[in-house]
C-alpha cells in the first residue's frame, strides 16, 4: 500500500515555533508492504464450547521518498517522521471462548474474549515530532486489554445435492475502552462479513466469494485527535478464494480481497490488495481418533463466521 501527503507546520517540528520563517512544505511519499504470519489454535471441549487462541508475527517494510511541491525529488536525510526500515513484531494475542449451536442446516456462534497487551507500543509521536525528535507511528499492539465479541450465523442450502451452498454472516468487534500508559487510546475496530461458498467434488474443493465492511473509530493521544486529523474509517472489501481438502485432516485456504469503496474522508493508504494463504489440521489430544475427514468440520467453523485460516 502507499500514501502521499504534504508535510507542513506544525508537523515539521521546532522550526515552526521559533518565531522565524516557517520551513517550506514538501511531499512525503510512503510505500509499505505488510505481512502477517498467524497461528490459530482452537481447543474443542464439547460439541458447543471451545477455547480459541491467536497470535501473530507482523512484518512491516516501509520505504519513504520525498519531493518538492512541484514534484522534483527531494533528499531528506534522517527524517524524524518516516524511516526506511523493516519492523518485525509479535502482536497482541487473543484468548476467546466460543459458544456454538446448530439445528438442521442452521448454525450459530458467539465468541467472547479479550486481547492481551503484549505487542510493542510507542510514546506519543506528535509530542516527539513537535520537539524535533525521531518517532514511530507504527505499533504492534494497543498497550491495553481489548474486549472481543463475535457472532456468526450460517445456513446450508441444497444439502442433499452434490454441490451444497452455504450462506454465512458474521461480525467481530474489538472494543478498546481506555488509553495505555503512553496516553494512546487505540481505535475500536468493527467487521461485518458475508460469504457464499459452494462445496464440489464431495467437499474436496470449496470456492467462495465474500464481502466485508470494516469500520475503525477515532484514535486518541492524551485524549485528543492527532495533528494529522481524524482517523475514522469505513471501508468495503470484496474478495474470493478456494478451500482445498488435500489430505486426511488437512486443508488449505487461498484468498484475495480488494477495497472497492471508502465511505469516510480520513487520510488512508492506497491499498493494492490483501492476499492470504492458510494451512489447517485437526487432531485429538486425549486419545481416540480424529475424524476421518476434518475438512467438513473446518468448513463448518469458517461458515459460522470464524476466521480459521487468515486475518480480518
Amino acid at each position: 500500500m502507499s500514501v502521499s501527503h504534504v508535510a507542513e507546520c506544525p508537523d515539521l517540528g521546532p522550526e515552526c515555533f521559533n518565531g522565524g520563517k516557517p520551513p517550506t512544505p514538501y511531499n512525503h511519499h510512503v510505500d509499505q508492504l505488510m505481512a502477517e504470519t498467524v497461528f490459530d489454535l482452537s481447543l474443542g471441549l464439547s460439541e458447543w464450547f471451545a477455547i480459541d487462541a491467536r497470535w501473530s508475527l507482523r512484518i512491516a517494510d516501509v520505504n519513504p521518498t520525498y519531493s518538492e511541491l512541484n514534484g522534483i525529488p527531494k533528499l531528506v536525510p534522517n527524517d524524524i517522521h518516516h524511516h526506511d526500515e523493516t519492523l518485525v513484531d509479535p502482536t497482541d494475542p487473543w484468548l476467546v471462548a466460543r459458544l456454538a449451536a446448530s439445528r438442521d442446516n442452521l448454525f450459530t456462534m458467539m465468541r467472547l474474549g479479550f486481547s492481551l497487551p503484549v505487542g510493542r507500543t510507542e510514546p506519543d509521536p506528535y509530542v516527539l515530532g513537535r520537539e524535533g525528535q525521531s518517532h514511530e507511528h507504527l505499533q504492534a499492539g494497543t498497550g491495553t486489554v481489548v474486549p472481543i465479541i463475535g457472532v456468526g450465523l450460517s445456513v446450508r442450502l441444497a444439502e442433499d445435492t452434490s454441490t451444497p451452498v452455504t450462506l454465512a454472516l458474521s461480525g467481530t468487534g474489538l472494543l478498546n475502552v481506555y488509553e495505555n500508559d503512553e496516553g494512546f487510546r487505540a481505535p475500536s475496530r468493527l467487521y461485518a462479513n458475508q460469504r457464499v461458498s459452494l462445496a464440489i467434488l464431495d467437499g474436496q474443493l470449496s470456492p467462495f466469494v465474500e464481502g466485508t465492511f470494516a469500520h475503525e473509530t477515532e484514535e486518541y493521544w492524551q485524549g485528543e485527535v492527532g495533528l494529522e486529523g481524524t482517523n475514522v474509517r469505513s471501508e468495503v472489501y470484496l474478495g474470493g478464494g478456494l478451500a482445498w481438502s488435500f489430505a486426511e485432516n488437512w486443508s488449505a485456504d487461498l484468498a484475495a480481497r480488494g477495497r472497492i469503496a471508502t465511505l469516510t474522508h480520513a487520510p488512508t493508504f492506497t491499498n493494492y490488495g490483501v492476499f492470504s494463504l492458510g494451512i489447517s489440521t485437526r487432531f485429538s489430544l486425549w486419545g481416540g481418533e480424529a475424524p476421518a475427514d476434518a475438512a467438513p468440520a473446518i468448513r463448518e467453523r469458517r461458515d459460522k463466521g470464524e476466521t480459521v485460516f487468515e486475518k480480518e
